[in-house]
């Protein structure tokens, strides 16, 4: 054995001595509600709350630094039991809201030119807003179905997104990703909903898309609850006064009332 071998055995004895103690001194405590908050979250790790997951939001809570009510996709019963953790109160749970795709028109809205780049509706968007010659139409790519963890999110044969109701969980991600915005929250109850978003003058709507809403106001004639109004040449119908009678739905030319 030479001298320079124990040297360097002594040298990596020291060096890992102090590494363990440098382990111990700098090690942070986790607070134990932060495992118990975790426990209660149902782990879908989706980011409603805001943040990077279930367990930056149990930590969020521990710390007092976010609200209790933000994991929407864990409704009232998870609510109800950080609040109780939590001692606070909780607000009475507002109605249910599901995602919602106000657009129908697909291969049934006219393009304005040939795209032929990433298969992506946020990668056709960048280029003048999309392909489509309506500027509200949905691109068709699925962006929000690829986002769903929940699988509530098909494509129909037109060629748009929609929505399963029974699997939606709010969580927001599909409306994060839609370049159109024409994915909105809307109440889970039964009622009649405009599916387009195109705010063109009846004339243009007409021309670019066969599905679009021409807001000729046939159906705020016909609804006896008066719940239907035009705005910006887009009818828009009061979910408080909407009893879903169907009225509108059978007055409208263009099957722009579902």
């Amino acid at each position: 054995m030479t001298a320079g071998f124990w040297t360097l055995v002594i040298l990596g004895g020291v060096l890992g001595l102090l590494l363990a103690v440098a382990a111990v001194w700098l090690s942070v405590a986790e607070n134990p509600l932060i495992q118990r908050i975790q426990e209660i979250l149902p782990g879908y790790n989706c980011g409603a709350c805001g943040q990077s997951g279930c367990a930056g939001y149990a930590e969020a809570l521990a710390a007092n630094s976010a609200a209790i009510d933000l994991c929407v996709p864990g409704g009232a019963e998870t609510l109800q039991k950080i609040a109780g953790l939590l001692n606070k109160e909780a607000a009475a749970p507002a109605g249910r809201k599901i995602a919602f795709v106000f657009c129908q028109g697909g291969v049934r809205a006219l393009n304005a030119f040939a795209y032929s780049g990433i298969l992506s509706c946020q990668a056709a968007a960048i280029l003048q807003g999309g392909y489509k010659k309506c500027a509200r139409a949905c691109l068709g790519f699925g962006d929000c179905q690829k986002v769903c963890m929940f699988g509530a999110i098909t494509i129909s044969e037109y060629g748009v997104p929609r929505v399963d109701l029974d699997k939606c969980l709010d969580c927001g991600a599909c409306l994060k990703v839609c370049p159109k915005k024409i994915i909105q929250r809307v109440p889970q109850r039964e009622m009649k909903q405009v599916i387009c978003s195109n705010h063109d003058t009846p004339k243009t709507a007409k021309a670019v898309c066969a599905a679009a809403c021409i807001s000729c106001g046939r159906c705020v004639k016909k609804c006896p609850f008066q719940a239907i109004e035009l705005k910006n040449n887009l009818a828009v119908i009061d979910p408080d006064k909407c009893t879903n009678c169907g009225e509108c739905a059978g007055e409208c030319l263009t099957g722009a009332i579902v």
